[in-house]
């Protein structure tokens, strides 16, 4: 680091050294050059001054540089002689006593503020006191020079501006080649500073008081630095503004440094875009301004379709890659004006200000189109991406968060229509209220799973043949209490969980809670003939459910002949070969399978033969009507014929009448379930089942 560049906490140590209450036989005190207040005294003063050191701190001291006019003087003579040698002064203490001392003064940067060190003593004819006094203000004085801080000062009256040599070293020419002129010193000062620089001189010309301010120059060796300039304008006893005091230091390095960190602060690392909390900050920004200036703007926001493929196949190092290739692509279709960030993972956002929503929906193709005609390659295999992108208009009556939630559920919106599609948000927008619903219902699921508000109920399933006794027989559901204590139906909840990747947690909770109740049941369980529990098509998919079940079911003491699952034909048919290995895992160890909402599907028969489950559940879209519409009770027939020649039970849903009932058991069909049976009960009322009637009652543990 060059002289010119020394960090002025350099100087600041040197100071807290040579003020340390030990090291000096004097008593000193650091005065604030502005207004002559006391910032620093040591114990010696206090003792002196009758008043302790923590005290004196923000006060004057009378006699001592207390007068603006005596300061500006001090200026001017510490400036040519380095320090004011020691002479006899009269000034009072804090008990206003009179006291005649022996002082030497000095200039001192302390703390970051321009100080007139004082060291004195009481009157004494000691000399070797007064050399030591002056040698302490030599030391103080080069610790000034060693932190390259420039003193300059102006007289108006003269119009002149003189610099000593360090002001000289940072502008970069020889000591003395400074003119004293305005408008030299402008020079060096960066075109695009000079005019503030000129406003900031005028106004302490006219007004005086203290000025603060940061410019850049350019050396006459071509380079650039940076320079922080503090002072203080004084007047005399007309009011008028007779000199002017000011110091300079070099903070090029630590400019340079604190640029670097405001940019890490606004911007994502990986891609050099803005970062989330630069995007908010600018959308809040551009909210405010609308209420003045109104005017059409459009938020974008949109991700990779296929980034998860790449991620998840070749690792991170490609995922990353990809975002920055994608970055880069993107930044030429996008203009200076917009705003372009990286929210995070694979998300980007964009505000297309002031254009029309037909404007913003051409930006939104082009950008579309031109990830769609970009490539990427990695390790020798090439993929094609494509975007999903959601445009919300920019409302002013909207808070940045509800604009991020609107855009959040418009691009799921997007990705519910396929690849590489664009959703457009309009006020009362019923894909995205709906998705707003599934939103709530996954927020109301995340806390029902949180405070384990989940409930179990069971709804029975009644025998429609002559059959001996089987014991009970039911299906285990899933209610959830909200906040109020009230029973909320699932329907919604459980598709929201399907949607967000939360039907696997639910599954576990159930498997576990029935497993533990019937565990602590033994009286129930010897009646128990056969207990289904619902499982969602995402856990029959995933590995690391059939791992829990499978350790489940070897770790129960449980009959497992007693427990069955069921999952429904649609979720069953999304991977075939999934749920067949998942059924045939199962049953091997003794539990029971059934397809529930069997022919709702386009091609039920076809693949029926494929998946080895014990019990059909007939879908109660044919059984509703089965006493009043031909091709229902067809519909059954064929289904029960079917299951009957496959060798498995058969089951009708939404038998809700004694119409029903007859029809069913004229038709072969083994057992019923529905409101005519009974509708669902809590946990604690389980079914009883007798040859004769069907009741439901309260079991005692």
């Amino acid at each position: 680091m060059t002289a010119n560049t020394a960090p002025v906490e350099l100087q600041n140590k040197a100071a807290a050294s040579l003020l340390d209450a030990g090291s000096l036989p004097f008593a000193i005190a650091l005065l604030r050059a502005n207004d002559g207040k006391v910032v620093f005294a040591n114990h010696l003063m206090s003792v002196i001054m009758r008043c302790r050191a923590d005290a004196m701190r923000g006060k004057t001291i009378t006699g001592l540089y207390d007068d603006g006019q005596q300061r500006s003087e001090a200026f001017k003579l510490l400036k040519k002689n380095s320090f004011v040698p020691p002479k006899q002064i009269k000034i009072s203490n804090f008990k206003n006593d009179s006291l005649t001392v022996t002082a030497a003064s000095s200039l001192l940067k302390y703390q970051n503020q321009l100080c007139i060190l004082v060291a004195f003593q009481t009157p004494s004819t000691d000399a070797s006191n007064v050399k030591r006094l002056q040698i302490a203000i030599k030391r103080h004085n080069m610790a000034l020079q060693a932190a390259q801080i420039g003193i300059w000062s102006w007289d108006l009256m003269s119009n002149k501006i003189a610099w000593d040599d360090t002001m000289h070293n940072l502008f970069g020419i020889k000591s003395g080649c400074f003119t004293g002129r305005q408008r030299e010193f402008l020079d060096y000062v960066l075109p695009e500073d000079r005019e503030e620089q000129r406003e900031i001189s005028k106004k302490y010309y006219q007004e005086g008081g203290k000025f603060d301010t940061k410019f850049r120059i350019m050396r006459p060796d071509g380079e650039t630095r940076v320079i922080i300039n503090r002072g203080e304008a004084t007047k005399n006893n007309q009011d008028v503004v007779v000199s002017v005091v000011g110091v300079c230091w070099d903070v090029t390095e630590n400019f340079a440094l604190s640029a670097k960190i405001e940019h890490q602060a606004l911007h994502d690392p990986l891609t050099g875009l803005l970062n989330r909390f630069e995007m908010q900050q600018r959308l809040a920004d551009l909210l405010h301004s609308l209420s003045a200036e109104p005017s059409e703007n459009t938020f974008c926001y949109f991700d990779l379709d296929r980034f998860k493929v790449v991620n998840d196949t070749y690792g991170h190092e490609a995922g990353d890659e990809l975002l920055r290739q994608i970055a880069e692509h993107l930044k030429p279709y996008i203009t200076d004006k917009d705003t372009f960030a990286r929210m995070g993972g694979d998300e980007f956002a964009l505000i297309i200000t002031n254009c029309s929503g037909d404007e913003a929906r051409m930006v939104a193709e082009t950008l579309l189109k031109a990830v769609q005609n970009f490539h990427f390659e990695w390790t020798g295999k090439v993929f094609d991406i494509d975007l999903s992108m959601a445009l919300v208009p920019i409302s002013p009556e909207k808070s940045v968060s509800e604009i991020l939630g609107t855009a959040d559920v418009s691009l799921s919106a997007a990705k519910d229509g396929g690849r590489g599609r664009i959703h457009e948000y309009r006020p009362h927008d019923s894909t995205v209220i709906r998705r707003h619903d599934e939103m709530h219902w996954v927020l109301q699921l995340e806390d029902a799973l949180r405070s384990d508000r989940f409930q179990l109920h069971f709804q029975p399933i009644m025998p429609l043949q002559e059959v001996h006794d089987e014991g009970l027989h039911y299906e285990v559901l899933l209610r959830v209490i909200d906040e109020s204590g009230e029973v909320i139906s699932p329907h919604e909840l459980l598709n929201a969980a399907e949607q967000f990747d939360m039907a696997t947690r639910v599954d576990t909770w159930v498997v576990n809670a029935v497993f533990d109740w019937l565990q602590k049941h033994p009286d129930h369980l010897e009646k128990l003939g056969l207990c289904s529990i619902n499982l969602s098509g995402a856990s029959i998919g995933d590995l690391g459910f059939l791992i829990f079940l499978k350790e489940k079911l070897q770790d129960s003491e449980l009959p497992l002949g007693k427990i069955g699952f069921e999952v429904t034909e649609n979720a069953a048919i999304k991977n075939i070969l999934k749920a067949r290995d998942f059924i045939d895992t199962i049953k091997n160890y003794g539990c029971k399978f059934a397809l529930d909402d069997f022919g709702s599907g386009h091609s039920s028969f076809a693949y029926l033969k494929d998946l080895p489950v014990d019990i059909l559940k007939i879908d109660g879209m044919f059984v509703k009507g089965i006493h009043l519409e031909p091709v229902n009770y067809a519909m059954v027939k064929a289904i029960n014929d079917v299951g009957q020649v496959m060798k498995m039970k058969t089951i009708a849903e939404y038998v809700e009448n004694e119409e029903i009932c007859n029809s069913l058991k004229e038709i072969g069909v083994d057992y019923g379930q529905g409101y005519h049976f009974g509708k669902s009960e809590n946990i604690d009322e389980v079914i009883v089942v007798d040859p004769t009637i069907a009741t439901i009652a309260e079991i005692p543990e």
